[in-house]
Parts: structure tokens; sequence; C-alpha cells
């Protein structure tokens, strides 16, 4: 299903932020999710998590949360490692990339969520050879 991603900071993740806890289960429960309007989540079968693919078929399963907050057509993800992977470069010369209003595919995906080592080591380090400096692949 094509749809509206939106991110931004929450108080609850930033709390974990300023505390200097970003490599903790707790920061992962905090910015590893997605939150989508009921109608939706119904859509795609009231699923338990969610994969969210870019344009550029980069993409991230996340924690499924449905919520009268949010919009029907559109998902929030918190800022951070886990919508940075699917937050495009694209910046229509404002120079600031698509942290709103970019257009992405979700449907139902499978878990587990990565913590943010294992997410840092699967998506960016492979961007950035540090796979060729461990020794890796």
């Amino acid at each position: 299903m094509d749809i509206i991603l939106n991110t931004g900071g929450t108080a609850f993740q930033g709390a974990v932020i300023k505390g200097g806890r970003k490599f903790t289960d707790e920061y992962t429960q905090e910015a590893a999710y997605c939150d989508i309007n009921p109608e939706d989540w119904k859509e795609l079968g009231k699923p338990w998590y969610v994969k969210v693919t870019n344009v550029y078929g980069d993409s991230v399963i996340l924690k499924a949360k449905h919520t009268d907050r949010q919009q029907r057509g559109e998902i929030f993800i918190p800022r951070g490692p886990w919508a940075n992977i699917v937050v495009t470069a694209k910046t229509e010369s404002t120079g600031s990339p698509e942290y709103k209003n970019a257009i992405v595919q979700i449907e139902k995906g499978s878990g587990p969520v990565l913590g943010p080592e294992e997410l840092m080591k699967k998506y960016y380090s492979k961007r950035t050879g540090l796979q060729q400096a461990e020794g890796g692949a």
C-alpha cells in the first residue's frame, strides 16, 4: 500500500537520547515503531510488524502501533536510525531530506525489529565501508 511517511522527535524518544541510552532496548521501544491509523492497520491484516520501503527499495521492519492519532493514509516513525533508512535524500532544493510527506510502501512484515547495533551493522556498514575495515565482506 502506498502511504505518506512523516517523521519527527517524540518526548519519550528525546528523553532516552538525552540520557545517552541509544544502544538500549529502551531506545528500540521508543524509536523503532510505526504509528498507523486503525483502518489502514486493519487493511494490512492487523500486523504486529510492518515493512516500510522507500522509492529506492530501502526498507526497515518496525513494530506496528495502531492509533487514532494517525490520519488514514499516513504513518509516523520517530526520528532515529530506523526512520533514516527510509527517509530519502531528495531535498526539493531545501537542503533537508524528506522527513515529511514522503511516499513509501507499507506492508505486513515479520519481526524481529533489529536493535540499534544490529541495525547499524546491517544497513550502515555497507554504505561506509565498515564491513571491510572489520574484515567482513
